[in-house]
C-alpha cells in the first residue's frame, strides 16, 4: 500500500510539473504587451469593422450625395418598321405595299439640375459631414476599448501567473510536508492518520495548481481573440505585476467632459437633430430647378412623301414648385423633428451624469485599491515569513500539522488578496483613462 501510494504520489507531481513546463517554456514565444496592443490594433476586428465604417462615412461625405451637383443622362433609339399598306384616295386610285418601310433614330443628352430646394441641399451636406465626424469617433472609441480590454487582460494573465507560482510553492511544501509525515510513520514517531492528512491537503493543493492552469490557459484564449489571432496560438506573458498610480478626481472630471468619446458622440448626435429641424422646413420653400438638353431625331421613309425628316439642336426647361398645402404634416415634421432634438439634449445631459457618476465610482475603486495594496503587501510578507517558520517548527516536531496547513493556508489569502488588490487598481485606472479619453497605449 505503500509503494502504490509513493507511485501515485510520483505520477501526480510529474504531471504538474509536466504542465507547468509546457506553459511556459514548450514552443512560446514572450508577447509583451506593447505587442499585444500593436497587434490588436491591426487585427481586432471589431477595430476593422470602425475602420471600414470610416471609409463608408467618407465615401458618403460629397457634394454629389449631397444634392449639390446635376444630373446628366443620355439616351439613344433605334425604330425600324415595315408595315403591309393599303391606301385609296378620293380621286380612285390606290396604293398598296406589303412591306412599306420606315427608318428612326432619336438621342438625347438630358441634364437635371437642382438650383434651390429650400437649403436641403446644405443640410445634407452638413449631416455628411457630421456623420464622418461621428463615425471617427466611434472608430476612437473602439480603438480605446480594444485597448483597455487588452491591456486589462494581459495584466490578469500576468497576476494569474503570479498566483500559480505561489500555488506551487504551496505544493512544494505540501509535499515535503507529505514526506516528512511518510518517514516519522515509519520511524514511529507519527500516527498514520498524519499522513493521511497530509496527502489530502497534498491533493488539495494539486486540484489548486490544475484549476489554476486551466484558467491561465483560458485566459490566453480570450486574450489572442482580443488581438485577432488564432486562439490556439500559446505564448507567455513577461512577468510584471501593475504599478500604482494616483489621479486626482478634478483631472478626472475635467478631462471627462472634454475628452470622453461618448459625450463627443453625444454633441454630433444632437447637432443631427438640429439639422433634421433644417431638412423638415426645407419642404416649406420652392423648388427651381433646370433641365437644358441637347436632342437629336432623324426618321426616313423611303417610299413615302416625305423620304427623309431630321432635327437637333438644344432645349433648356425651367422649373419650380412650391407645396401649398399636404395636410400640415410639414409642421408635424417640423415639430417632431425638435422634440427628438430635445430629447437629445436630455440623453446628452444625463449621459454625462452617468459618466461622471461612473468615474467617481472607478475613483474610489482606485483609492481602496491603493491602500489595500499597502495593506495586503505587508500581510503577505508576514504571512510568508510565517508559513516558513512554521514548514521548519513542523520538521522539527513543534507544532501540528494543524497548525501548520493554517499558516499555509493564511499565506496563500495573503497573497491573493494582494494581487487582488493590484489587479483592482490598474482595473480602476484603466478605465479612468477610458473615460477621461486617454488611454495609456504603452509602446
Amino acid at each position: 500500500m505503500k509503494d502504490l501510494n509513493g507511485m501515485n504520489f510520483r505520477k501526480t507531481y510529474l504531471m504538474i510539473v509536466f504542465l507547468l513546463t509546457s506553459i511556459y517554456t514548450i514552443g512560446q514565444d514572450t508577447l509583451s504587451l506593447s505587442d499585444a496592443v500593436k497587434i490588436g490594433m491591426e487585427n481586432n476586428f471589431s477595430i476593422r469593422i470602425a475602420r471600414n465604417d470610416v471609409t463608408i462615412a467618407d465615401n458618403n461625405n460629397t457634394l454629389g450625395n449631397a444634392g449639390f451637383l446635376p444630373k446628366v443622362d443620355a439616351s439613344a433609339s433605334s425604330n425600324n418598321s415595315f408595315y403591309n399598306i393599303k391606301q385609296e384616295f378620293t380621286d380612285g386610285t390606290n396604293y398598296k405595299n406589303s412591306s412599306y418601310p420606315s427608318y428612326g433614330l432619336s438621342g438625347n443628352v438630358l441634364l437635371n439640375w437642382t438650383l434651390f430646394d429650400g437649403f436641403a441641399m446644405f443640410a445634407n451636406k452638413q449631416k455628411y459631414s457630421t456623420l464622418e465626424e461621428l463615425s471617427n469617433i466611434n472608430f476612437q472609441m473602439t480603438v480605446e476599448d480594444a485597448a483597455a480590454s487588452i491591456i486589462i487582460n494581459y495584466y490578469t494573465i500576468a497576476i494569474e501567473n503570479n498566483l500559480l507560482e505561489n500555488y506551487h510553492e504551496a505544493l512544494t511544501l505540501s509535499r515535503d510536508r507529505l514526506r516528512i509525515a511518510r518517514e516519522k510513520a515509519a520511524i514511529g514517531t507519527s500516527y498514520q492518520i498524519a499522513v493521511m492528512q497530509a496527502e489530502v491537503d497534498y491533493r488539495a493543493d494539486s486540484s489548486q495548481m490544475l484549476q489554476q492552469v486551466n484558467k491561465i490557459q483560458n485566459l490566453k484564449i480570450n486574450l489572442n481573440k482580443l488581438i485577432g489571432r488564432e486562439p490556439e496560438i500559446n505564448f507567455n506573458v513577461k512577468k510584471l505585476a501593475p504599478e500604482v498610480v494616483s489621479i486626482e478626481l478634478n483631472t478626472i472630471i475635467e478631462n471627462l467632459v472634454n475628452q470622453n468619446k461618448e459625450i463627443q458622440a453625444a454633441k454630433l448626435n444632437l447637432r443631427l437633430k438640429e439639422i433634421a429641424i433644417r431638412e423638415a422646413q426645407a419642404s416649406r420653400y420652392p423648388r427651381i430647378g433646370i433641365s437644358p438638353a441637347y436632342n437629336f431625331s432623324r426618321s426616313s421613309t423611303p417610299e413615302g412623301s416625305t423620304e427623309l425628316n431630321r432635327s437637333f439642336g438644344p432645349a433648356i426647361g425651367i422649373s419650380a414648385g412650391i407645396t401649398l398645402f399636404n395636410g400640415f404634416n410639414a409642421n408635424r415634421n417640423i415639430k417632431n423633428a425638435r422634440i427628438y432634438r430635445d430629447n437629445q439634449d436630455l440623453m446628452n445631459q444625463s449621459k454625462v451624469q452617468n459618466l461622471k457618476g461612473e468615474a467617481i465610482k472607478y475613483y474610489n475603486n482606485l483609492v481602496l485599491a491603493k491602500n489595500l495594496v499597502e495593506l495586503e503587501q505587508k500581510s503577505a510578507e508576514l504571512a510568508k515569513t510565517n508559513s516558513n517558520v512554521a514548514m521548519e517548527k513542523y520538521r522539527i516536531g513543534i507544532i501540528s500539522d494543524i497548525e501548520l496547513r493554517d499558516a499555509q493556508i493564511k499565506y496563500l489569502d495573503a497573497e491573493y488578496r494582494y494581487l487582488n488588490a493590484l489587479m483592482q487598481a490598474k482595473t480602476a485606472e484603466v478605465e479612468l483613462q477610458v473615460l477621461m479619453g486617454a488611454v495609456n497605449i504603452p509602446q
